[in-house]
């Protein structure tokens, strides 16, 4: 993509506040084939809001070369037109649900709150999204008043995961893909109290998306300074720990925080995490970013698809 057009098309995108209609445009044949490897975005509300908004980041996207986008569904999902248009342009679209905000509380989640999340997997699968992704699908990290061991954790998370996939076969065909994000540190550690292991969940999803952002990983100095082996290491263990076929596609980091510890510009900090993942055993990428600011993002990107990484040269190196 030519520089000047990517930086006038991103220039545009921020400047628009207000929706607008979009055009309808036929579905791509390709939409529903998992990429080889995945590289997007997420895509908050605000986005979806603004049709224009929308529209634009998505052209930016596809000239860029991502293929990739993780779409909010609640409170407000995507019309059929936006979905027709993200997929006109060739692009896989995930369905992002949140299960429990903040992590589960009690034993058994509350019968309504299920009702109301299958309600929204439903919309999504109606909505032509060959891939549902479960969010905040596990315990809260601490604050929990009862006493359940690891394993009945594993098994009542799967359960609530059985009964997504039971509960919504009116809407979501067979063919579905059923994924979950997970805390970073679960490849690295043996159990976890939220309730999320690798092995288990790969019995019954298709694919896992470790949230390996570097800043998260608190009080391990090495981790935080490590963007590039951060991410590398995190799908490389969940594709060892996981069963054969588990995709495994790292979230990272496309906000600034505590990157000084790298000693590497923000756009750098974000290249070094694309490139680990491109490094690594695992599947792809996906860039987080709470309010959508991407121009740091796609600058990084593009230095990701245009230049050799040094980190990668020098493990080339050393294992000649």
């Amino acid at each position: 993509m030519k520089q000047a057009t990517f930086f006038l098309l991103l220039s545009f995108f921020l400047s628009c506040q207000s929706a607008s209609k979009t055009e309808r445009r036929q579905n791509a044949d390709s939409s529903g084939i998992t990429p080889d490897f995945i590289e997007g975005l997420y895509i908050n509300t605000k986005t979806i809001r603004d049709k224009k908004r929308w529209s634009l980041l998505f052209q930016v996207m596809k000239d860029a070369g991502m293929n990739t986008a993780v779409v909010d569904m609640q409170p407000y999902p995507p019309t059929p037109e936006q979905v027709a248009e993200a997929k006109a342009l060739g692009f896989y679209m995930v369905a992002r649900v949140v299960n429990f905000e903040g992590g589960l509380i009690e034993k058994t989640p509350n019968a309504n709150l299920m009702v109301s999340i299958q309600k929204s997997i439903r919309k999504a699968c109606e909505l032509g999204f060959p891939e549902i992704q479960l969010d905040y699908i596990r315990y809260a990290d601490g604050g929990t008043n009862f006493s359940m061991s690891y394993e009945k954790r594993y098994e009542s998370i799967l359960g609530i995961i059985k009964d997504h996939k039971e509960k919504t076969k009116d809407s979501c065909s067979k063919d579905t893909r059923w994924t979950a994000d997970v805390f970073g540190r679960v490849p690295f550690i043996e159990n976890d109290v939220i309730g999320q292991k690798v092995e288990p969940f790969s019995e019954e999803l298709n694919g896992l998306y470790p949230m390996l952002y570097p800043s998260h990983f608190y009080g391990l100095t090495k981790r935080v300074a490590d963007p590039y082996g951060t991410i590398k290491d995190g799908l490389d263990l969940t594709v060892k720990r996981a069963k054969q076929g588990t995709k495994a596609i790292a979230w990272v980091q496309g906000f600034n925080m505590m990157v000084g510890p790298s000693k590497l510009t923000y756009t750098d900090y974000i290249k070094a995490q694309m490139q680990g993942a491109k490094d690594s055993l695992g599947h792809g990428f996906i860039v987080w970013n709470a309010g959508n600011e991407y121009i740091d993002t796609m600058n990084a990107y593009e230095k990701y698809k245009s230049e050799p990484n040094p980190n990668n040269q020098k493990l080339t190196k050393n294992e000649n």
